[in-house]
């Protein structure tokens, strides 16, 4: 298969040290590769190297002559001052440089001095092929081709300016860009930034229907595990292949560190031997006895380079002491804004003790609005709301607005405190903010000079200290790199407090919800809860809607038969309830995500390392399995007895 994109021993510096260090991978016409790596790893010097932005130190980066590319940066540029319309038009350029060198080859062939140039006449006729294939391709009129652009990717004012824009609304901009050009190559850094659920589906549609090359650097873990068939990870200037999708990375990932982790107990085992023979008094005075020595001097450098890992703090939030069961009652809860829609028409909630709840919905439904309703940050205008009289919350709004931007990073942590509490012992306030990436002569930083990634972890860091009933998470996923994901992930898990939730990360809140709070805005906009992760929600509002229709069928059925009038009895009509049959659908629900973990699982038990050490994942794996095998036979008989009543 033919090479589209290729890198070639690329070396990148900033200051002494390489970013990247003598990289050579190629991107092979029609393959899909993600690409992955912590913060500050040099994705997105990668990325500026590709788009031609920067140049390397050493080495080559190559694109193969006569390939279209495009290439999407986290945050897009556009030209000053520019309209929707002018932005796509712009992207339409080398499709407009077409169309009027097709012209100019046209007129130019009419032209009698060319006659008498037969070999200039053939070049041209074989340039103006070339150029009528792609036009056939793409179409000889942009009008269409621009129409189609702004329905796809639901632009609905191609006249308003392109600074004005939020951020989600200048990265479907951008996407429609790329979409516009059709490319042969495809270079997309953080796609999903900023976008709302269903704009994150259309582009993955895209991406799976896309036949080029794509390079796809994210951390959204679905997406890549939907679209690409290579994984590469950057790690210490280095990138390390892995065939598959994300979830196959995992698994190869996880062998892999299993091994090398053996193979550094050996190298340790043996460092030890050596030291003890130089402890005995070994003499050195044989050249076999100097090689000997150098030898463990060598052993002892390669040890420690390979246990020299990055210590990953674990992130643990403690929960409040409040043991109610309800800790927010909201009836018929009703908001919006002077002269704006209805955001919330009638909201029925009940946040228990233990509920994680993913808020589900496009922008501008009004996520951010009902949390601070929730929260008391605005008064609803109908409707009661009662929050416990003890309830401790803490929460990390979108805009990270919680930090103050005049105060150092340590001030922000401790409130100039020298101490912290951190699960019931103490600690130097400036200590632990250096679990967390800040180092000691960093800590006097202005909070308003940290990126998106260093904001948040502060704040995570600083939420950590105090014990809360509720916690409130808007977009906590943004500008984290995917071990700290995974990090976080496991933590809210163990939370034994309410979470409320909100995320454009479709893996990170499938792993972490319990229940989803998601956004219907079909016929009548509200609100609708739904016992289960994000995942759930389609089949679930399907069942519903699906119970509605059928309930309104009966009902038309009754009210056109009159009963007969010496009737003063009727037998009550067998079947479920309402009631029963949306729990139906939800037991429904719970058994397939059962079965699909119990496949994860048997998979896991499979492995011929699943057993090898104490630490090994097949132990956890068969407590897994066990547990939900036995939550699984709970729902049968739960599903036999719903079904048995539904036959009659």
């Amino acid at each position: 298969m033919a090479i589209a994109l290729s890198l070639v021993k690329v070396t990148k510096r900033y200051g002494a040290d390489p970013i990247l260090d003598g990289l050579t991978f190629g991107l092979q016409a029609g393959e899909k590769v993600g690409l992955i790596g912590r913060n500050g790893a040099g994705k997105s010097t990668l990325f500026k190297l590709l788009a031609g932005v920067e140049t390397p130190d050493e080495g080559d980066v190559i694109l193969t002559a006569g390939l279209r590319v495009a290439r999407l940066s986290q945050e897009p540029d556009f030209a000053p001052g520019a309209t929707v319309r002018q932005a796509l038009e712009e992207a339409l350029a080398d499709h407009q440089a077409l169309l009027a060198r097709h012209t100019e080859i046209h007129d130019a062939l009419h032209d009698a001095d060319l006659a008498a140039d037969a070999a200039g006449a053939d070049r041209l006729h074989e340039e103006l092929d070339l150029i009528e294939h792609h036009l056939h391709h793409m179409g000889w009129d942009l009008e269409p081709r621009l129409k189609e652009a702004f329905t796809t990717w639901g632009l609905t004012d191609p006249e308003a300016s392109v600074a004005s824009l939020s951020g989600g609304w200048r990265k479907r901009v951008a996407l429609a860009q790329a979409w516009l050009k059709d490319p042969d190559v495809l270079v997309l850094d953080e796609p999903t930034n900023h976008l709302d659920p269903e704009q994150v589906e259309k582009l993955e549609a895209w991406l799976l229907a896309f036949e080029g090359a794509l390079l796809l650097i994210t951390h959204d873990r679905h997406l890549l595990d939907s679209v690409v068939g290579r994984m590469l990870e950057l790690e210490n200037g280095k990138l390390t292949s892995y065939e598959g999708a994300y979830s196959d990375y995992l698994l190869l990932k996880a062998d892999q560190e299993f091994r090398e982790a053996r193979l550094t107990d050996h190298m340790q085992n043996r460092l030890r031997t050596e030291l003890a023979w130089l402890r005995r008094g070994a003499k050195a005075r044989t050249r076999k006895c100097k090689l000997r020595i150098q030898e463990v001097l060598d052993l002892k450098d390669d040890v420690g380079e390979r246990t020299r890992t990055e210590s990953r703090e674990r992130l643990t939030f403690a929960g409040g002491a409040n043991r109610a069961d309800a800790l927010i009652n909201a009836e018929g809860i009703r908001f919006h804004y002077e002269g704006g829609p209805e955001l919330l028409d009638g909201l029925d909630l009940v946040l228990q003790r233990g509920m994680r709840v993913a808020l589900l919905g496009p922008n501008g439904c009004g996520k951010s609005t009902l949390l601070k309703v929730l929260l008391g940050e605005l008064e609803p205008l109908g409707g009661d709301l009662h929050r416990h009289a003890k309830l401790s919350a803490a929460v990390i709004s979108q805009g990270r607005g919680e930090l103050d931007g005049a105060a150092s990073i340590l001030d922000n942590l401790s409130d100039r405190a020298a101490v912290v509490s951190v699960g019931g012992s103490t600690i130097l306030a400036h200590v632990y903010l250096t679990r967390f990436g800040f180092p000691v002569d960093q800590q006097k930083r202005s909070a308003a000079t940290l990126s998106g990634g260093e904001r948040n972890r502060l704040l995570l860091a600083r939420t950590m200290l105090h014990p809360v009933d509720l916690l409130v998470l808007d977009e906590p996923t943004n500008d984290l790199d995917i071990p700290t994901l995974q990090n976080l992930e496991e933590a809210l898990q163990d939370y034994p407090g309410t979470l409320l939730l909100v995320s454009h990360d479709r893996f990170f809140l499938d792993q972490v919800a319990t229940h989803t709070l998601a956004w219907n805005g079909a016929g009548t906009p509200r609100w609708e809860l739904y016992e289960g992760p994000p995942s759930t929600v389609k089949s679930l509002r399907e069942a519903r809607a699906a119970e509605r229709s059928a309930e309104r069928a009966v009902d038309r059925d009754e009210s056109a038969k009159a009963p007969p009038k010496a009737e003063t009895t009727r037998a009550k009509k067998p079947g479920l309830s309402q009631k029963e049959q949306r729990r139906l659908g939800e037991v429904e629900a719970a058994m397939d995500a059962l079965h699909a973990r119990l496949e994860t699982l048997d998979a896991v038990l499979a492995e011929p390392s699943a057993f090898l050490t104490a630490e090994a994942p097949g132990h956890q794996a068969l407590k897994d399995r066990d547990a939900a095998k036995a939550e699984l036979e709970v729902l049968e008989l739960e599903w036999m007895d719903l079904e048995e009543k539904r036959g009659g």
